[in-house]
């Protein structure tokens, strides 16, 4: 029989101590072999028909009965004798490193050696006769104290010479349980499944590659991102669409295939091995793109980072951050809807940019990384006045323009934000629904319309098409009690109505449908995946003598109602309060549940919060959104205020002096004497306290009114007229104020606090509609 040498090479010598893949990572090395087998077969001018990889895993009573087996198998033309001891030999790779995935040859070994002690290799060509295969037997080397792994043959069944099989069948045994089993089982198998179809989306639908997961097909990632038809329009760049397309060629450059590091201009040899046998000139080109999220969120936001095909970082932020020439980082977005989250992703490869051996991130020490950043986000703060502040120029980038375009989270088409009808912003409820619909396939989902219609609807809300007590969403105020009990809450919005309804012919009785609480409804905590479809309709009359009446039918709900009845008009109660309650007792019915498990109030109030979560008073999200507007308040002060230069700093008092002096010190060591110029230049608004805010709009109204902040007019008004509006503007974000500092902390939430707390969401609902 014949064997081969698979002693390691010396590279892997200084490999070794990084090596800790997880066992996600463990299957990608061998998925990137399979892959590469069609890149290289593609690029010799042989199609790859229906190219192919499944994955085969064993089962638990396999894996505890120590019978498991992990197979690997795919389509592609198959390796030479010489090729596959090469491939199995620790630390060879015979990969291109910047054209190919398999870059450090031995992510084989410690693959398979992490998964399983025995490993075979068995790999055909349409032409060969029989199969090749390599044997290694951790277990039998070990014991015979050698590096020699017998290659054997087998001969092709009948079958695989008539259709001229071809391929690579990787087969791992003596499998390590608990290593394995988060590939086999339960939410780590999923996680797996999606993990492949995000990692290798781009190259699955580049090479019409399938990947089969256990039987599953691999589904390829894509974006929930907005259609590139959207956009916006900007003062700085005017319109920028919602993608935005990279594609730069760099001056080609040697580099160095045996030690896979660039040159430097002017160099003739590697600086690694002293040699100039294997240095070429390589093309280096980035290519993707970057656009905007339908929705926002704290944690899903970013751009993949890829090569050649395969994502390497995933939704990586580091390009949200400026760093200047002393190494100072400044975060730049998100800054504005906190609250939410970011919603800037992308996709880019950038092949020509060295990776770590375990290929789960990019060298970013390296200089072709520093080129990357350059082309993407600019030298210069993607913040115009931050930028101007330090004397910088102005920045141009892509991600600048995203960032001009769409870092605001105000409803409506301005920055193409869903919302409710009342013009308020929207990310969670439909949205959420929206967006799960959209990652499980629903075709329904994948395009933007949907969303664009809940942009289009706070649009029509902000412009006070949906305002007026005698709409079925109301509008404020707020009921006391509400806040603090799960009693209806009063909605200002409801679900959107499927698009033919809006053209559906009113009933003989001059009923009208509504749009806004019409459509279907969901209940996921009640059993049973209940979808009620509500039909809302407003009449100009009571029906029979009441303000509303009720039509349960099944999965069919009928409501009709008398928006200008006495009970809706002097009363807090509003149609879609009075819908909820029903429905939530309509939910419990179908389902068959008892309301000593699922009170009504309670489903009441799930539905509530996931149809108009604007209007839940949930505290805490409430504290975010108002100390989010005192900040971006905040920051448009800092960038504004030096337009009112010279400032007389005898128009502080002295307590905000001082804690503006103690700020700059601790922030950017600022002493006394630089404190006192930012002043004058208007520059100090960012080191105010945050009551402070409040007193800026005040001293510098010009600054926050007349549509540069806040839409209230001022400078045409008559005196009497201007502290009116200060006044209303003042008296709200004091309350506003309170809500951050106070409401939360506050030990005893009384009938006091309840009134002070409805009053600050009146406030901030106030400020939001009048924020531009």
């Amino acid at each position: 029989m014949a064997t081969i040498d698979i002693t390691p090479s010396p590279r892997v010598l200084r490999m070794l101590g990084q090596i800790d893949f997880q066992p996600w990572q463990c299957l990608a090395e061998l998925v990137d072999n399979s892959i590469d087998a069609f890149i290289e077969q593609v690029s010799e001018g042989i199609p790859a028909i229906n190219p192919r990889i499944d994955v085969q895993l064993p089962t638990e009573s396999q894996l505890q009965s120590g019978e498991g087996v992990i197979t690997i198998k795919d389509n592609a033309s198959g390796m030479m004798p010489d090729d596959l001891k090469n491939a199995v030999r620790a630390g060879y790779s015979g990969n291109d490193p910047v054209e190919k995935m398999g870059l450090f040859g031995m992510g084989f070994n410690i693959s398979t050696a992490r998964m399983g002690r025995r490993t075979e290799v068995w790999t055909t060509m349409a032409e060969d006769p029989v199969w090749t295969g390599i044997i290694i037997d951790f277990d039998c080397l070990e014991r015979q104290k050698t590096f020699q792994a017998p290659m054997e043959t087998r001969k092709k069944s009948a079958s695989e010479i008539a259709e001229g099989l071809h391929g690579t069948e990787i087969r791992i045994t003596h499998l390590e349980a608990d290593r394995v089993r988060p590939l086999t089982r339960g939410i780590g198998k999923r996680k797996t499944r999606d993990k492949l179809g995000k990692i290798y989306g781009r190259v699955m639908d580049r090479l019409g590659i399938d990947i089969n997961y256990d039987g599953d097909r691999i589904a390829p990632y894509k974006h929930c991102a907005w259609d590139s038809t959207r956009s916006v329009e900007t003062q700085a760049f005017g319109r920028v669409p919602t993608r935005l397309d990279i594609d730069v060629t760099l001056d080609p450059k040697r580099f160095c295939t045996t030690c896979w590091v660039w040159l430097q201009d002017g160099d003739d040899i590697c600086p690694s091995c002293g040699l100039t046998e294997n240095v070429i000139e390589r093309e280096r080109r980035l290519k993707g793109w970057i656009g905007i999220q339908r929705y926002f969120d704290k944690e899903h936001f970013g751009i993949d980072l890829i090569r050649n095909g395969r994502i390497i970082e995933e939704l990586d932020k580091s390009f949200f951050t400026f760093i200047d020439d002393n190494s100072e980082k400044m975060l730049e977005y998100p800054i504005d809807a906190t609250h939410w989250g970011g919603r800037i992703i992308g996709e880019l490869e950038i092949d020509f940019v060295r990776v770590s051996h375990q290929k789960d991130a990019f060298d970013k020490l390296d200089p072709e990384w520093k080129k990357v950043v350059e082309i993407v986000r600019g030298k210069s703060p993607l913040q115009p006045k931050v930028a101007e502040r330090m004397g910088l120029g102005r920045n141009e980038s892509p991600l600048a323009r995203l960032f001009a375009g769409y870092r605001k989270g105000y409803a409506g088409i301005k920055d193409l934000v869903p919302g409710l009808p009342d013009g308020s912003g929207l990310n969670a409820g439909l949205v959420k629904e929206y967006v799960e619909k959209f990652y499980s396939g629903d075709t329904a989902y994948q395009r933007d319309e949907k969303w664009y219609e809940l942009v289009l609807q706070a649009e029509k809300g902000k412009r006070g098409y949906s305002a007026g007590a005698k709409d079925a969403a109301g509008d404020f105020p707020i009921a006391v009690q509400e806040t603090t009990q799960e009693q209806p809450e009063r909605p200002v919005g409801g679900p959107i109505s499927e698009p033919e309804k809006a053209t559906t012919p009113a009933p003989k009785n001059e009923a009208e449908m509504d749009n806004e609480l019409s459509g279907p409804y969901s209940l996921n905590e009640l059993p049973g995946d209940i979808i009620v479809k509500v039909e809302a309709y407003r009449h100009k009359k009571d029906i029979n003598g009441k303000p509303f009446a009720i039509q349960p039918n099944g999965y069919e709900f009928r409501f009709d109602f008398n928006p200008q009845s006495a009970f809706f008009e002097e009363g807090m109660e509003l149609p879609a309060d009075c819908l909820l309650i029903d429905l939530a007792q309509h939910f419990l019915s179908l389902s068959g549940q008892s309301p000593r498990t699922h009170p009504v109030s309670s489903l009441c109030r799930i539905l509530r919060g996931k149809y108009f979560p604007s209007t839940c008073g949930d505290l805490a999200s409430s504290a975010a959104a108002a100390s989010t507007m005192i900040s971006e308040l905040r920051r448009h002060f800092d960038d504004n205020l030096p337009d009112a230069a010279p400032i007389d700093a005898a128009l502080i008092p002295s307590t905000q002096l001082d804690q503006i002096n103690r700020s700059a010190l601790k922030a950017e060591g600022l002493a006394p004497q630089d404190v006192a110029a930012l002043i004058e230049d208007g520059k100090f608004s960012r080191f105010v306290a945050s009551d402070f805010v409040i007193d800026l709009v005040r001293l510098w109204p010009g600054v926050a009114t007349d549509g540069s902040f806040f839409s209230s007019p001022y400078a045409s008004l008559p005196d009497d007229l201007k502290e009116l509006t200060l006044n209303e503007l003042s008296d709200a974000l004091h309350d506003i104020h309170w809500l951050m500092d106070e409401a939360v902390s506050a030990v005893s939430k009384d009938a006091a606090w309840r009134l002070r707390y409805a009053k600050a969401l009146a406030s901030l609902k106030l400020l939001q509609f009048k924020r531009i």
